[in-house]
């Protein structure tokens, strides 16, 4: 059995770990930690003209910021292969950069993961509908059971 756990930096985070380790096992299962770093926005962007037409700039991805934010979620995953290592729990981790929802679904889909397990933000109605909710389109979108840990 195969169990894809997405984490990130939040505090829901070190539940849905927990909740992982705790399934994983009893059930000899293999865990697969994922983490998805979202690419940094350029920073440059259109600019007005005093006419009101937009023109674009160049754009450039601040690499530094993708490299520190890259780091983080490596040391993050590379933390929680160790506890789940010392408790004798089969674990690989995954880095990926691009759009957590669709990520997620994608390599939930690659690994034939049987169980997926995300974390959830706990967004109210209007957060959710102006943010949209990753936990809600996975739960949606993936083609495996997906557990929503709070």
């Amino acid at each position: 059995m195969k169990i894809l756990t997405a984490l990130d930096h939040s505090q829901v985070s070190q539940n849905v770990f927990e909740k992982s380790l705790a399934l994983a096992l009893p059930l000899k299962a293999e865990l697969i930690l994922l983490t998805v770093v979202e690419s940094t926005p350029p920073y440059f962007s259109s600019i007005a003209l005093p006419t009101g037409d937009l023109v674009g700039i160049q754009n450039y991805p601040d690499l530094e910021l993708e490299a520190r934010l890259l780091s983080a979620a490596q040391q993050l995953l590379d933390q929680y292969q160790q506890i789940a290592s010392d408790r004798q729990v089969s674990c690989q981790t995954r880095l990926e950069q691009g759009n957590p929802r669709e990520k997620i679904c994608a390599i939930a889909q690659a690994e034939t993961a049987d169980l997926l397990i995300i974390g959830s933000r706990g967004l109210g109605n209007l957060e959710r509908l102006m943010l949209g909710s990753v936990s809600d389109y996975v739960v949606h979108h993936a083609p495996c059971a997906v557990m929503v840990v709070r």
